[in-house]
């Protein structure tokens, strides 16, 4: 069941448009910082040999005819740790590290705060860079009624809602409200934006270093649906959630696919 549903999503993300023209990402001197540093969690033995031919083609919508034999595991490079970018510039939400005993993946809770959202037209060529540029216009202050500048925070989340036969049904884009404007945030002017308060969660997540149309960057959610079930995690199976935390294309990448703890919804 979580396989169709995460595939449902993985064939959503390559066919719907990206919001970012995709670069090849530059790969700087080999990163000074392990792996379980840069992903942040320690990965499960059995994964270090599991190859892409163990991925549903079908499920894949076909998405290429040459992905038998070739690794999902470790190929692109060494994601960007998040000490290196959640500072200065770019201030991320707030994440509480779990401990955690099982292997191949991270455990968090993210905590209730302000998020601005967009739903993204997954029937438009250009939905998701659509859906980037409204978010833009709120945080710049052409679209919210105070005309108030705000910082970028990452990462830009985005969430996929899917149905009980698991087809992707809504997806949404969402911007985290600066830290300094948490307790009242400016309301939107533009009737496609909404300014949200997201309740506490429970988050799984794995990472991945190359750019997001990799076949090995899809093969995450398989990892980590592998990694859960191996640890008897239960998530909820109706939402699908992703994190950029680095511009598409430049320089060493951060990308981390999420589901959720079922116990948040009912």
């Amino acid at each position: 069941m979580m396989r169709l549903a995460l595939m449902a999503v993985l064939v959503t993300m390559v066919t719907s448009g990206p919001h970012h023209r995709e670069h090849h990402y530059a790969e700087p001197t080999e990163a000074d910082y392990s792996w379980a540093e840069a992903e942040g969690y320690e990965e499960c033995e059995e994964f270090f040999d599991i190859p892409s031919s163990n991925l549903d083609k079908n499920a894949l919508n076909q998405l290429s005819d040459n992905i038998e034999g070739s690794s999902i595991f470790r190929v692109g490079p060494k994601p960007k740790r998040i000490s290196d970018i959640c500072t200065g510039l770019y201030p991320c939400p707030q994440f509480q590290d779990l401990e955690e005993t099982s292997c191949g993946y991270q455990s968090r809770l993210m905590l209730a705060a302000n998020w601005t959202t967009t739903e993204i037209d997954l029937t438009a060529p250009n939905g998701y860079r659509e859906a980037y540029f409204r978010l833009h216009g709120y945080r710049n202050g052409t679209n919210n009624d105070r005309g108030q500048w705000m910082s970028m925070m990452i990462p830009v989340m985005k969430k996929w809602w899917l149905d009980v036969d698991f087809n992707v049904i809504a997806a949404t884009m969402s911007f985290g409200i600066p830290p300094e404007f948490q307790n009242n945030p400016p309301p939107s002017t533009n009737p496609r934006v909404s300014v949200e308060e997201w309740e506490e969660l429970k988050i799984y997540s794995r990472t991945y270093g190359g750019n997001r149309g990799d076949l090995a960057h899809l093969g995450q959610f398989e990892l980590l649906e592998k990694a859960l079930d191996k640890a008897n995690i239960k998530t909820y199976p109706y939402l699908r959630m992703s994190g950029g935390f680095t511009r598409p294309g430049y320089g060493r990448q951060r990308r981390e696919l999420i589901v959720v703890d079922s116990q948040y919804f009912f």
